[in-house]
């Protein structure tokens, strides 16, 4: 089995059970704003859940030398999420903002606002990596 057939399969083996706990739990609060431990749990599962696909991606990857088409959808990926990296600080800067007017509940902003941390240190990281890496 190649490493990319073994990534979907990760891939799918880690988000059904997400995608089944979010749709069943998701379909009961139709009406009403979902409770603070619905959503932490959600955010939670789904970075732990982006921190073992990165894992296991990057132990696949370790040892082979790249060729020109990899490095050409490589740099693709690097606009890509530096593009996000742009979207997750806006939005973090709105929330934020709106926080402080008070608009949003603190006990909502506190999560929400660590999430996006998370992920804008990640891709941060990429991206400097990637920087140092192509010169």
């Amino acid at each position: 089995m190649n490493a990319k057939t073994k990534l979907a399969l990760l891939f799918f083996g880690l988000q059904i059970p997400y995608l089944s706990f979010a749709i069943y739990f998701g379909m009961s609060f139709q009406h009403a704003l979902a409770p603070t431990w619905f959503t932490n749990t959600l955010m939670i599962w789904f970075a732990a859940n982006f921190g073992i696909f990165l894992l296991v991606a990057r132990r696949l990857r370790t040892g082979s030398v790249p060729t020109q088409e990899q490095r050409a959808v490589s740099a693709n990926f690097a606009r890509l999420g530096a593009r996000l990296l742009l979207l997750w600080v806006g939005l973090f800067l709105y929330g934020l903002m709106m926080t402080l007017q008070g608009k949003i509940p603190l006990n909502r902003a506190l999560p929400a606002g660590a999430f996006l941390l998370f992920f804008i240190g990640i891709f941060g990281w990429n991206s400097y990596c990637m920087r140092h890496e192509n010169g």
